[in-house]
């Protein structure tokens, strides 16, 4: 702040001494009288005197050229920063809503999409179904390959989920070996076929790891929105169709009651 206010200050006395140069320079064209050499001497006097107000100005402007570029580049580098920071947001944001094995939502972010699905049916009131698949065996797949063949396994999955869907639906895991749907504008029906097509598609693959090929196989539950419950009750049905579907045998798709 106080080379700022030097820097004013200093401005102010050119421009004073300035002022005062143009009042001799007019006081010397009145003087009609005014001899060569006495002129001469005065024109020597304005010149350097000018000289030094001219150089005085040069160092003046040369230190605002240099404030002038540090701040230019004093708001590049914090317009740079602050797209840093926003990209680093978005980051943290998608690394917060997603799982990071399987690259699938995570519960928080699958609850998020289920509330505003809410919304869109007191709105439109068009049905939509919740889909929950739980993987069979899956602890003897972890006894007898071990994790790594686990993990192999559940990102398979979720790349054939992924790969089965409409780009309206979503899917996330919702815990372990558990994975959740949600199917807008697709009623009790449309939800089974859904996710009989997946059932298939997974009990149709030949998951390979290492030397050993390992069959999977899934059981879904599968709950349509009636507009009364909320997400728990939703989610808890499709969980009690789900269960009903591993007493019956495992990989098939059992439908909760619209009650």
């Amino acid at each position: 702040m106080k080379n700022r206010e030097k820097r004013i200050s200093n401005t102010a006395k050119i421009y004073e001494r300035e002022s005062r140069f143009i009042e001799k320079i007019n006081q010397i064209q009145a003087d009609a009288f005014i001899s060569k050499a006495e002129l001469f001497k005065e024109f020597t006097e304005l010149s350097k005197e000018y000289a030094k107000l001219l150089n005085q100005t040069i160092k003046i402007t040369r230190i605002g050229d240099s404030n002038q570029r540090k701040l230019f580049l004093a708001n590049e580098q914090i317009e740079k920063q602050k797209k840093e920071l926003s990209i680093a947001y978005k980051k943290m944001e998608m690394l917060a809503r997603t799982d990071p094995l399987t690259q699938l939502s995570n519960r928080r972010d699958f609850l998020e999409k289920f509330q505003q699905e809410i919304i869109r049916f007191e709105r439109s009131g068009k049905p939509f179904s919740v889909v929950l698949g739980d993987i069979d065996d899956f602890k003897l797949v972890n006894d007898r390959f071990g994790h790594d063949c686990g993990d192999l396994v559940l990102v398979t999955i979720s790349k054939i989920f992924k790969s089965m869907i409409r780009k309206q639906d979503s899917v996330g895991r919702w815990g372990g070996e558990e994975f959740i749907l949600l199917l807008p504008e697709a009623p009790l029906q449309g939800g089974k076929k859904v996710a009989e097509g997946i059932r298939e598609r997974i009990a149709g693959e030949i998951f390979s790891y290492r030397e050993h090929q390992v069959s999977i196989t899934i059981t879904f539950g599968v709950c349509e929105y009636n507009g009364v419950m909320d997400i728990d009750a939703c989610v808890k049905r499709a969980d009690e169709a789900l269960y009903s579907g591993k007493h019956k045998g495992k990989n098939c798709v059992f439908l909760a009651d619209k009650g």
